[in-house]
């Protein structure tokens, strides 16, 4: 058997190995993933339901804020008749009372007159001659500036006929300090809340309002058992009532079982494909094994760096085709977010492809005379949105008459957004960056200069190495492919220009290139 042959069947076993140990481990956490997914999906219904508790609340902050209006704006004589107008627009409420601090001085006003009965008025008095305790609460809450909502059963608690919402006013009377509404239970879920409910519901959720006494539904969006209900809460105004809810014709565990059974799918035909593509690396590995050893090297700087972008654009394409995105706004944020990653992923590409070229000598620089302020223009023209999106300030400071320089345009472009790339990643604190152009007595610069974490005065000429990274607590989550600032460097040598660097740990970066004055007779530019 051959060296190549020996070394192929290693190679195979390397590769093949620790992807069915990681197929292994990814069909044995399965388990753990449903949970996680059924944990998100309950978290999701939860929000939901909070939301149509907090509307039902903030209804019921509103027609109490509507009646103390009232209370303050209208004569004591008038309060009745004010009253009813409110109570004439709003059919879930039977009736509003008004008394004291102690619950003994009681008007109660009803739509109509004659509608205001002996036995209404004696089931409120004798409500509030027991809430006390919930009245000195109120109080309270009042002290502190805020107006709190307190649910108070009426008459026979199992029957549940209604019941009072009480809460306090600024009235100027004493006998108007404590106020409250009689509520229907039954109309305000279906008179006011159904539209909330629906539109909480939308296409894939399916609500349902019920009796915990009696478990008699009340209201719900399509027909359903209150069992079959995933998550269930109380509402919070409504002693005994409750709220719940399910996925729309399956359940989350059905979602949950089919997300797993198309993962191990999708597990089988990776590890059929990494098995093709081991075993054609493999017929080849023998003649070009040195070529796959730099790859490989190559592969494992950059992969991270290419990984990152591709999910990204991925994932909110397919949130966009699904058309889970609701909001014209979300959907021009998705937008801008596969754009920039695009852009990402389009300089990333560029740079291994330029390096390759570099590397093997192919790289063809065509040279022409033009005005460096133009090119820092045109890089900031197509920058500054990335900038932007990263919150970062952008400083510029062009100056002018300052001549020509003879220089590949691409690439002087390709070497500045390396270095302003450089200066996004390694300022995650203060985001500025200043970028300035220059003459001095033998040379035309530009220069970038960040407040980022800074770079140890040991490492200044090696980060123009290629794959050279430094290695510090404050670098080791920044991803990078090492080969930014190796591609600047290669740039620069070939217009026979200079890289300046002026750095320290914490006080950020200052990079300078310099590009020859040829010939000073060339015309000037102005900036």
């Amino acid at each position: 058997m051959g060296k190549g042959r020996k070394i192929g069947i290693i190679f195979v076993l390397v590769a093949l190995l620790p992807a069915l140990f990681y197929s292994a481990y990814e069909v044995s956490s399965l388990s753990s993933t449903e949970e996680l997914i059924q944990s998100i999906y309950s978290k999701q219904l939860d929000v939901i339901l909070f939301s149509i508790n907090q509307y039902a609340l903030d209804v019921a902050q509103s027609w109490s804020g509507e009646v103390n209006t009232l209370l303050i704006t209208s004569q004591p004589s008038r309060v009745d008749s004010a009253t009813r107008i409110f109570l004439n627009k709003r059919t879930a409420v039977r009736g509003v009372f008004y008394t004291d601090s102690t619950g003994h001085s009681l008007s109660f006003v009803t739509r109509q007159k004659k509608e205001k009965t002996r036995g209404d008025e004696d089931i409120s008095v004798s409500s509030l001659q027991n809430q006390s305790a919930t009245i000195e609460k109120l109080l309270h809450y009042a002290s502190s500036g805020y107006r709190k909502i307190e649910p108070v059963i009426i008459g026979d608690s199992v029957s549940g006929q209604g019941l009072m919402l009480m809460f306090v006013t600024s009235s100027r009377f004493p006998e108007q300090k404590i106020a409250g509404f009689v509520i229907d239970a039954n109309s305000f879920v279906t008179e006011v809340l159904q539209a909330k409910i629906a539109q909480a519901a939308g296409e894939e959720f399916l609500l349902a309002v019920f009796d915990r006494r009696n478990q008699h539904i009340i209201l719900s969006t399509s027909p359903v058992e209150i069992t079959e209900l995933r998550e269930v809460k109380d509402l919070w105004l409504f002693p005994g009532y409750s709220i719940g809810i399910r996925l729309r014709g399956t359940s989350v565990e059905d979602v949950v079982r089919a997300r797993s059974e198309r993962n191990l799918i999708l597990i089988g035909v990776l590890d059929i494909l990494l098995i093709g593509a081991v075993w054609l690396v493999y017929r080849t590995l023998k003649k070009e094994m040195e070529l796959v050893r730099l790859k490989g090297d190559f592969v494992s700087n950059v992969s991270h760096e290419l990984r990152t972008p591709l999910s990204l654009i991925r994932m909110f394409t397919e949130t966009l085709s699904m058309k889970r995105v609701q909001t014209e706004e979300k959907k021009q944020e998705y937008y801008d977010t596969i754009l920039h990653e695009t852009e990402r992923l389009t300089r990333l590409i560029n740079n291994i492809l330029n390096f390759s070229r570099m590397e093997a000598g192919k790289k063809q620089y065509h040279v022409e005379s033009m005005a460096l302020n133009e090119v820092v223009t045109g890089v900031l023209k197509t920058y500054t949105s990335h900038l932007e999106h990263e919150g970062f300030t952008a400083s510029v400071q062009l100056a002018e008459n300052i001549p020509d320089i003879h220089a590949d345009r691409e690439a002087i472009a390709e070497a500045l957004i390396n270095i302003l790339d450089n200066a996004v990643k390694y300022s995650a604190a203060d985001k500025y960056v200043r970028i300035k152009t220059g003459q001095t007595d033998n040379t035309i610069y530009v220069e970038v200069e960040d407040h980022g974490i800074g770079i140890d005065k040991h490492h200044h000429k090696k980060i123009f190495e290629t794959f050279y990274r430094v290695s510090t607590g404050l670098t080791n989550n920044i991803k990078g492919s090492g080969l930014g600032l190796s591609l600047v460097s290669h740039i620069m040598n070939a217009h026979g220009g200079m890289i300046e660097l002026e750095s320290e740990p914490g006080k950020g970066s200052i990079f300078r290139l310099l590009f020859p004055i040829v010939n000073r007779s060339d015309s000037t530019h102005k900036g």
